[in-house]
């Protein structure tokens, strides 16, 4: 069963500022999927990985959202929505800090897991929050608005992180 839905009518300042941050959890969670390949270099000098370590390094990123969210789909909807993102991406930015201080691969495969896990749940709840919340006559405006943090992730976001892990170590 899912949880009721409530339609209530955002002012337009309310809705361009919902629309953003959920733009930005989407930006997040896509820039942290797609910065691994261009750090592959340095993350194979720093866990003296193989290219095959490292490519599953980049897959649990990928499998574990295909994981989640199947579980996800069974328990998400009988939940608000806007507490269980906060939840999931409280639970994404934890797991990509712990990517940030993993002292090994192991620790790092696991981090990754978990980010992903949680990233890709806090993706399709974006989505489910936009269906709900904006108008059917404004809804495709809107999910094109969220959507459109995917390709800027691409074009600004992972040139911003290369800079960073350029300057101050993958880490970064």
């Amino acid at each position: 069963m899912s949880a009721p839905v409530e339609h209530h009518e955002l002012t337009p300042r309310r809705e361009r500022t919902t629309l953003l941050a959920l733009a930005a959890v989407q930006f997040t969670h896509i820039l942290d999927f797609m910065i691994m390949m261009p750090l592959g270099a340095q993350l194979m000098r720093a866990f003296n990985l193989t290219p095959a370590q490292f490519t599953f390094l980049v897959f649990v990123y990928g499998g574990a959202p295909a994981v989640s969210g199947f579980l996800g789909g069974f328990v998400l909807d009988r939940f608000d929505r806007k507490r269980a993102l906060l939840i999931l991406y409280g639970g994404f930015a934890v797991a990509t800090l712990a990517c940030g201080i993993a002292p090994t691969h192991y620790t790092l495969i696991a981090a990754r897991a978990a980010a992903g896990a949680f990233g890709g749940l806090s993706g399709s709840m974006v989505t489910a929050m936009v269906g709900d919340i904006i108008p059917p006559s404004r809804r495709g405006r809107a999910m094109s608005l969220v959507m459109a943090a995917f390709p800027m992730a691409s074009v600004l976001g992972v040139p911003a992180g290369l800079f960073l892990a350029a300057h101050y170590g993958w880490h970064a």
